[in-house]
């Protein structure tokens, strides 16, 4: 009798498990990749490493070095400051990235596509009641999309990567 019910909650518990996974698929678009999995793949491991390497150019202000990440042809024409200030929604010189973190990664089914998920922490500069003000410390997710080029090259799309609201 232990053995029946056993195998009822068991066969229960596996179609609950296929109805979540389906239900997903079909309001996501596609099911979960698990960071371990794609941080384990040398891409992945490159692409994370680009967008850190990123992330550290903002904090340093590397604004030059920073726009390399984008198409080459059109480097010269990036304007991160003004990217920063629709993402963060502060003046560059008042952004003081403090940390960040790689939260996520994922690639598209083609395997050309990908974006990297990171949480900046960062706090606002600026005068006694700016520094005492709780709300001058945050923290911000961003997606960092990046795409695979003809000669198989990666280059993230800054505009997209630092869109802002």
């Amino acid at each position: 009798m232990k053995k029946i019910v056993f195998l009822i909650v068991l066969v229960v518990g596996l179609v609950g498990v296929s109805l979540a996974a389906v239900s997903y698929y079909s309001t996501h678009g596609s099911l979960p990749v698990s960071s371990e999995l794609t941080f384990g793949n040398p891409e992945g491991k490159r692409l994370k490493g680009w967008t850190e390497d990123f992330l550290e150019d903002l904090r340093f202000k590397d604004f030059k070095k920073s726009s390399t990440y984008h198409l080459e042809k059109t480097q010269k024409a990036r304007d991160i400051p003004k990217l920063i200030r629709r993402v963060f929604l502060v003046r560059h010189e008042m952004l003081d990235i403090k940390s960040y973190k790689i939260i996520g990664l994922d690639f598209d089914r083609s395997g050309k596509r990908a974006r990297v998920r990171a949480m900046v922490y960062y706090r606002i500069l600026g005068d006694q009641r700016t520094r005492d003000d709780k709300d001058s410390s945050r923290d911000l997710e961003l997606l960092f999309y990046w795409f695979q080029q003809d000669d198989d090259s990666w280059a993230m799309e800054l505009e997209s990567s630092l869109r802002g609201s």
